[in-house]
């Protein structure tokens, strides 16, 4: 009876253990003023799904995820009749990879001094704002 009462716990520790999540990674608002209106951007990153979402106004604007052993994405979208675009650095997208393959990344991206994790956001085509994960 005792061995079944620990074998129950070690495989519900396994399990839950393997039930933790990231926290997601939130940037900071940023609000912007464009030929008289304000909008303010904001975005969350999911770690654990590989999603990004950039909101404007706090209406769910541009999603997308990266490619394998990618850490560059570019978005766009209309809104309200603007033309909104974004390019995404995320460094941690390679470097999580682990291993040598992520230490080889981290080093290569420190040399190009693009380590972080940010969003450029363009409105018709010019950069008006960053967005810091």
């Amino acid at each position: 009876m005792k061995q079944l009462v620990v074998v129950s716990a070690v495989v519900a520790a396994a399990l839950l253990s393997g039930c933790k999540s990231t926290p997601p990674r939130v940037a900071q608002d940023k609000t912007v003023s464009v030929n008289g209106t304000d909008y303010v951007f904001g975005g969350v990153y999911n770690v654990d799904k590989n999603k990004l979402e950039l909101s404007i106004n706090g209406d769910p604007a541009m999603k997308g995820s990266f490619p394998p052993y990618t850490p560059t994405l570019n978005m766009s979208t209309k809104y309200k009749g603007e033309e909104f675009s974004s390019y995404c650095y995320f460094g941690s997208v390679l470097q999580e990879q682990g291993g040598a393959f992520g230490a080889i990344a981290g080093v290569i991206q420190g040399s190009n001094n693009k380590s972080g994790d940010k969003c450029e956001i363009k409105v018709a085509g010019e950069i008006k704002e960053h967005l810091y994960f």
